[in-house]
């Protein structure tokens, strides 16, 4: 099989912790691949010459790590673009509701609409503007089309008209962009990964505890994801399977499903949200959640599921590959290449990145 390993280099930066972890998932993916007897070309979307190779090559299969280009997280859209353009088939969910999903807006709106819980919420383009009168303290306050935690800090809960319009000035100013201001719900916080396929699946559900952190700062933030010698790092402790009960199990992986429906996704995802009074809000969809071999919430819980790491690679090709038939059949003589190893058990507790 040739495939393409679609991905950033950041070459001409000193990469952020997040993007250091996007290169190396992406290298890291391409040489798993490599290993599992494949054929890998590497098209950097940093590079204009590697895209110009990219267009002139002849590969069966891309897989998409591709986050941003020059920075820009809209990049994501663009690469898949790209590649359906060239009529590749590819890992990621389809361009359009990638560029969909970038505005958290549209996202809760479309959720809203189809009567699945969401925070209620408002959209602040500057700090002068007047908070609604049904909206409720604590709030918090986060970029609209932020990703991997990009913004959000201790200052992000707010109590108090003095702090919003603080959080919102510098949403506005140092991130660009119109800042999400939504009720804070405080109830126990979950991820629930959807794994793709001819019968798309809700893997184990993981819980995020928050120890013994304050009120005020229980709630993952960008230091408890990218600063391991942060207290915020160190006190947001992932436990996957989540000790649930069947009801609130069924109630929670329906939830996340309901929302990857509705949106239409068709690759791999992550649901995340706080459940409280027996309620299921949805905080952040997550249509590209880190699959990096190590610490990653989602490769976590594919192994718990009994997915090692190549089957997960080769279940995301599968897919891709299945996606490109208009009947969404498997039946090709390129994806019976790929073989499953489902029956690997192998319990890890990791920190869960790049969201």
């Amino acid at each position: 099989m040739n495939i393409g390993l679609i991905y950033n280099s950041f070459a001409d930066k000193e990469m952020l912790p997040e993007e250091k972890e996007m290169r190396d998932t992406g290298l890291g993916i391409g040489k798993h691949l490599s290993l599992f007897g494949h054929s890998v070309q590497y098209f950097d979307m940093d590079n204009p010459e590697s895209i110009e190779k990219l267009c002139r090559s002849k590969i069966d299969v891309a897989f998409d790590t591709c986050e941003r280009i020059h920075g820009d997280s809209r990049g994501e859209a663009y690469a898949a673009g790209l590649l359906e353009y060239l009529g590749i088939p590819h890992t990621r969910t389809s361009s359009w509701l990638i560029s969909l999903g970038i505005s958290k807006e549209r996202v809760k709106s479309i959720l809203s609409y189809n009567g699945i819980a969401t925070p209620p919420y408002q959209i602040f383009y500057s700090d002068q503007d007047q908070l609604r009168a049904d909206l409720k303290y604590p709030l918090f306050v986060k970029g609209l089309a932020t990703e991997n935690s990009i913004g959000i800090d201790e200052h992000s809960l707010v109590t108090c008209v003095e702090e919003l319009q603080s959080k919102v000035n510098q949403i506005n100013t140092k991130l660009l962009q119109p800042a999400l201001v939504e009720e804070y719900i405080d109830g126990r916080e979950f991820t629930v990964a959807i794994l793709p396929g001819e019968k798309n699946l809700t893997l184990p559900i993981s819980e995020i505890v928050f120890k013994d952190l304050p009120f005020n700062r229980r709630f993952l933030d960008y230091s408890s994801k990218w600063h391991d010698e942060s207290e915020q790092f160190k006190k947001t402790t992932p436990v996957c399977p989540a000790q649930l009960t069947a009801t609130e199990q069924a109630a929670i992986s329906a939830a996340a499903m309901r929302c990857f429906n509705i949106l239409g996704l068709d690759s791999y995802a992550r649901i995340d949200m706080r459940y409280r009074d027996h309620v299921a809000y949805i905080l952040e969809v997550n249509q590209n959640p880190s699959i990096g071999e190590k610490d990653s919430g989602y490769v976590n819980t594919c192994i718990r599921y009994g997915l090692d790491y190549e089957g997960m690679l080769n279940t995301l090709l599968k897919n891709a590959m299945m996606r490109k038939n208009e009947n969404r059949s498997i039946g090709t003589d390129r994806t019976k290449q790929f073989s499953f190893n489902q029956n690997q058990k192998n319990p890890v507790a990791v920190k869960s990145a790049g969201v």
